[in-house]
């Protein structure tokens, strides 16, 4: 069975066949072209030279008739003009028969055009014989009548000697048609040669490489289709890790920590100075954990938490974590805002009301403290594994105290968060309590919003 290797190295081998036949072909075509032409280069020439000498026969019979019996001035000039005639009629002779050995090389009717070339011989002597004769008998002032048969001489072999150049013109001519005609052949005989090559070349070579070709294209075809499944199912995955990774920390954060070197450490910390801290406690979960099943501890808590996520969602607030029953999160920040403390009141008010609509849905008796304080605090990643954004300062500290001395169904803020809701919300003073690790301080509980009253 032939190896994919040895396919193409046929193939090669053919295609390379096929161009050497056809360069050899052009090469071949071009050498008998530049021959024919080179043929009719020289039957021009032949031609040429023909005609002038005919031209100089026509002249040579004009200044020889024009000659006067009686011996004047004019017929001196006539002479010398016939004699200038005689030796461009040598030197052409010269030529036209130079040219004839030369036409005569390469053309296969060289025996009709030796016979026509002799045949003008004896015209052509008779003419010069009786154009001398002409010149001697006006330089020794002969017998006029011997001028007059020089000059019917060289009429009527000068009628004969322009037959046969006529002659010879037209044999040259009926031969560089046929050379155009052979032109021709040799020009469609190539041409049919170079299509037979071709179609050969289509049917052992292209053909071949064409379904080759056609059988990569369809593995390619396969492996795109492959590679477009695979970076599918990784841009899902992708955006699975995206959507868990901002479930955990909050954009910009985890825009930063996947900006860090895989070597380097992450440490993220940034102090913000103005937020507002909340936390929640289920109120009597060690009791409700006693009686009830893991799995539908962990159920109710997930449905309760859900819930607090959702509203977390609602008012622009970054959930930071659960602690086992205990809930936390922070507004102003990471993006600092200047209504923090009312989007974090808003939050409790609505978590009280979550609670007892949870209750009312499942029958339970869920109850929550809520805390909250406004101030400063550190927030960022530490650490190498299981990230998490996490708050540190007295903040969230105090924040914690007020939801652990808080009571079941409150919701207790610090004087530092009074003061920001004043205007919006409805308090009532708790007083001075004992808050461990700060001693006494003011306290307050958050009972709602104000009902605000438009201006006419």
């Amino acid at each position: 069975m032939p190896t994919p290797q040895s396919s193409t190295r046929r193939l090669t081998s053919l295609y390379i066949a096929s161009l050497g036949t056809v360069a050899f072909l052009a090469l071949l075509g071009q050498a008998i072209v530049q021959s024919m032409l080179s043929q009719q280069t020289r039957d021009s020439k032949v031609i040429e030279i023909a005609t002038h000498q005919k031209i100089l026969s026509w002249q040579l019979r004009e200044a020889a008739l024009a000659l006067k019996v009686e011996r004047d001035r004019e017929n001196a000039l006539k002479i010398r003009e016939i004699q200038d005639i005689l030796t461009a009629w040598d030197a052409a002779d010269r030529k036209v028969q130079t040219a004839i050995q030369k036409a005569m090389i390469f053309n296969h009717d060289r025996s009709e055009i030796k016979r026509q070339a002799d045949a003008l011989a004896p015209s052509h002597l008779r003419i010069q014989t009786a154009a001398r004769s002409i010149i001697a008998s006006e330089s020794r002032r002969s017998n006029p009548q011997q001028t007059l048969n020089d000059l019917r001489e060289i009429r009527e072999a000068g009628k004969e000697f322009a037959d046969g150049i006529n002659q010879l013109i037209l044999t040259y001519n009926h031969q560089a048609q046929a050379g155009i005609a052979q032109l021709r052949m040799v020009e469609f005989g190539l041409f049919g040669l170079l299509l037979l090559i071709l179609l050969l070349e289509g049917i052992l070579v292209f053909r071949p490489a064409v379904d080759k070709l056609q059988v990569a294209l369809n593995e390619l075809a396969i492996a795109l289709s492959t590679t477009q499944e695979t970076a599918a199912q990784l841009a899902a995955e992708q955006a699975q890790s995206e959507r868990l990774l901002l479930n955990i920390l909050p954009s910009p954060i985890a825009e930063r920590l996947k900006c860090t070197d895989e070597t380097t450490q992450p440490h993220i910390a940034d102090g913000f100075g103005d937020v507002t801290v909340l936390f929640a406690d289920i109120v009597g979960f060690t009791d409700i954990s006693a009686r009830t099943s893991p799995q539908e501890l962990v159920s109710l808590l997930n449905q309760i938490f859900s819930r607090f996520d959702r509203l977390a969602e609602h008012h622009g607030l970054e959930k930071i974590k659960t602690i086992g029953d205990a809930y936390m999160v922070v507004g102003g920040l990471p993006h600092p805002s200047d209504d923090h403390a009312i989007a974090v009141a808003n939050m409790a008010i609505d978590m009280q009301d979550a609670i007892n609509q949870f209750n009312r849905d499942t029958g339970e008796a869920f109850s929550i403290r809520i805390g909250m304080n406004t101030g400063a605090v550190v927030a960022g990643v530490i650490g190498i594994k299981k990230f998490i954004y996490d708050l540190w300062g007295d903040t969230v500290n105090i924040a914690s105290r007020m939801e652990s001395h808080g009571v079941a169904g409150g919701i207790q803020v610090t004087e530092a968060t009074y003061k920001r809701l004043t205007d919006t919300h409805l308090f009532e003073p708790r007083g001075i309590i004992q808050v461990k690790g700060r001693g006494e301080m003011a306290t307050y509980w958050l009972k709602g919003k104000k009902q605000l009253v438009p201006t006419v």
